[in-house]
């Protein structure tokens, strides 16, 4: 007899539900369930294959499992350490994907500083665990393109060496549930980082949407082809390589130091100006190819003789580092490109220190693409005992060599395939499937960066999130169950308004789902997010949303704040537009309207609000560029300004204007 993944030692099962137990024995013998004095009986199938459906549970634990065949009594599997209380569904993209333990910061932090992630584990380690109530179970990564049926996975209580590899969002989700609920949690964690919806419908639902099912019959077409199972892509790296060996040209060695270009005494005064960091190529000191840089720099007297530290940002693609003409430190050789953004740091001998000017000189050199200096101001920097100086500003620029621009062309892999996480139903086959049809309290959904590709993919994403929302329903034989969706956070460059903005679209068709299907809800991430950083750290913000969310709409506790004021409808009023909220206990605004309201009439042009009058549970704006508005948007870009808040959450994005516009 086998069991489904999910029913091994440690799971969780959902209480006060029916839950169903599946797996596969000899063909047509009767099958019995037992757990907490309940049992439950069904036939196998022809081919050995069972579902059966134990009674409603009671929360609490530990209990055991024992699934048998009263006709054949060697049919026997006993599972123990089961815990009976709410399991939710921890799915969608990398943000979701994204562990306690990770740190995907793009850029490392400042000296001797500790990111928010770490932070958060520690405190979720330091302050949640051992909590042998919360469990998780992960299921792997896998896009074979085969319809799977069991997966390899342990469910793991949340001890101090397990937390790191939970969902950071789910973990933090599970402790404030379980603080205030006091039942047993189950999370199970399934996402995959660059996901888009598409991949989670599966065939079926996708077939019967007719803006998806063209999708499905391109990829079904290239299933039929004996290639598409017996020829193995390459890999990213693999093609890059290829076109870099094609197309790149090797280093020509290093002439500039034997003509003096590291020495003190060089007068560069001749040599262009160049900003640091930045692209040597759009500054047009050069194409690709060896460019040097030097920069003088006055030491007290303190420092001579004192062993110093030069950090540098990345630099692309190779460099070798001198001061006062001997050198420090050099980083990759011929085609390696792992180094265009990794910070340097050279140890410079206290014998090369001196009082007064020192000079350093880098020669960078670059075979292809760009070249220059990356990362920010503040990874460059010369430091010792007391000293901090920082580096980052004009420096002197001169082409050794010019190869001019060497471009690569990397040859773009198939859009779909058994290898590619993107094609239409392959992670819902993949990945969902074999959790089918286990009992939920409901499903946390982080998703959509991949979807907000261009405004007309944003928009069409309200379609295909209904689609995957029924579908689960369907799946999961669960047709009330909830979803919480996390509205994508701040990125990219802050921006007060941008008309065109996807991200700002996707955000509106989340909270379009929202009020087109029941026990839909949402919980923005609007002032969490980070300019450089698709990944924003702060993840216990976010899960501690989503419990409030969950715990106002779903465990019905009405004396929890579910989030931030959430648009209703706008009116017309003498001249200006009144907003009327919910959840507006508190609502305030922390900077001027323009920052956040824009107001449009029926010419559709979007003028920032002027003057805003908070009323209660409502706002009356105006704008002296907009003699009769009718329609607003607020936190309309990619990185808004959030300035309006309830006691405790901040709004989410919204529009009152083409809330459904046409696909």
């Amino acid at each position: 007899m086998k069991l489904g993944t999910l029913f091994s030692n440690g799971a969780v099962l959902q209480r006060e539900q029916p839950v169903a137990v599946w797996g596969e024995t000899l063909p047509r013998v009767l099958v019995q369930a037992e757990i907490a004095g309940k049992t439950a009986y069904a036939r196998s199938s022809g081919s050995g294959e069972f579902l059966l459906q134990l009674p409603p549970l009671e929360a609490g634990g530990p209990f055991e499992l024992t699934v048998s065949s009263p006709d054949r009594p060697e049919e026997s599997v006993t599972i123990g350490d089961v815990m009976i209380g709410d399991v939710w569904l921890c799915s969608g993209q990398s943000n979701m994907q994204y562990c306690l333990g990770s740190n995907w910061a793009v850029e490392p932090p400042f000296e001797g500083t500790v990111p928010v992630s770490r932070r958060q584990e520690k405190e979720y380690v330091d302050t949640v665990c051992p909590a042998p109530d919360i469990r998780f179970i992960t299921v792997p990564m896998k896009i074979e393109g085969c319809r799977e049926k069991y997966f390899e996975g342990a469910w793991c209580s949340m001890t101090r060496e397990n937390a790191p590899k939970a969902s950071a969002i789910g973990a933090w989700f599970a402790a404030e549930i379980r603080k205030k609920r006091g039942i047993p949690m189950g999370l199970i964690c399934c996402s995959w980082g660059g996901s888009n919806v598409e991949s989670w419908i599966s065939p079926e639902a996708l077939r019967s949407d007719p803006g998806t099912r063209g999708e499905l019959e391109a990829w079904e077409a290239m299933r039929r082809e004996k290639e598409t199972w017996t020829v193995e892509p390459k890999s990213p790296l693999e093609r890059e390589k290829e076109e870099l060996e094609r197309v790149a040209k090797p280093d020509r060695g290093n002439t500039g130091f034997s003509q003096g270009w590291a020495a003190p005494e060089l007068d560069d005064s001749s040599w262009s100006d160049m900003e640091i960091p930045g692209s040597w190529i759009e500054q047009k000191i050069a194409g690709d190819g060896a460019v040097w840089v030097r920069m003088r720099v006055n030491l007290p007297e303190t420092a001579a003789g004192k062993e110093l530290q030069l950090k540098l940002g990345g630099i692309d693609k190779h460099d070798i580092t001198y001061f006062n003409g001997v050198e420090v430190g050099r980083t990759g050789k011929e085609l390696e490109t792992d180094f265009w953004n990794q910070p340097r740091s050279y140890r410079i001998p206290g014998d090369l220190v001196k009082a007064g000017e020192n000079t350093i000189a880098i020669r960078a050199f670059s075979f292809a693409l760009d070249g220059g200096f990356t990362l920010s101001d503040r990874r460059y920097a010369l430091t010792g005992p007391g000293l901090d100086i920082p580096l980052a500003g004009i420096w002197k620029a001169r082409a050794e060599y010019d190869l001019g621009m060497v471009l690569v062309t990397i040859p773009r892999p198939p859009a779909w395939g058994i290898h590619q996480h993107n094609t239409p139903g392959i992670l819902f086959d993949g990945m969902i499937r074999p959790l089918l049809p286990y009992a939920l309290r409901g499903v946390l959904w982080y998703q959509g960066e991949n979807n907000a590709k261009n405004v007309e993919t944003a928009r069409a994403y309200i379609r295909r999130m209904e689609t995957l929302i029924r579908d689960w329903r369907l799946r999961f034989e669960l047709p009330e169950l909830p979803f919480i969706q996390v509205q994508l956070a701040d990125y990219r460059t802050p921006k007060v308004y941008s008309r065109l903005s996807a991200w700002a679209e996707l955000r509106n068709s989340q909270g379009a789902v929202c009020r087109s299907l029941p026990d839909v809800f949402m919980a923005t991430a609007l002032g969490t997010g980070e300019e450089n950083d698709i990944h924003p750290q702060n993840k216990k913000e976010v899960g501690l949303r989503m419990a409030a969310a969950a715990l106002h709409h779903v465990y019905h506790d009405e004396s929890v704040l579910p989030s931030g004021p959430v648009f209703v409808k706008a009116v017309p009023e003498g001249g200006k537009l009144r907003l009327l909220f919910k959840y507006a206990d508190g609502m305030e605004l922390k900077d001027v309207p323009k920052k956040g309201f824009y107001l449009a009439g029926d010419d559709g042009t979007f003028f920032p609000a002027e003057a805003a009058e908070i009323c209660g549970d409502s706002i009356l704006l105006a704008s002296s560029r907009v003699k009769a508005p009718l329609s607003v948007r607020y936190a309309w870009s990619d990185h808004p300004c959030s300035i309006l808040w309830n006691r405790k959450y901040p709004a989410a994005s919204f529009r009152s204007e083409n809330e459904r516009p046409a696909e």
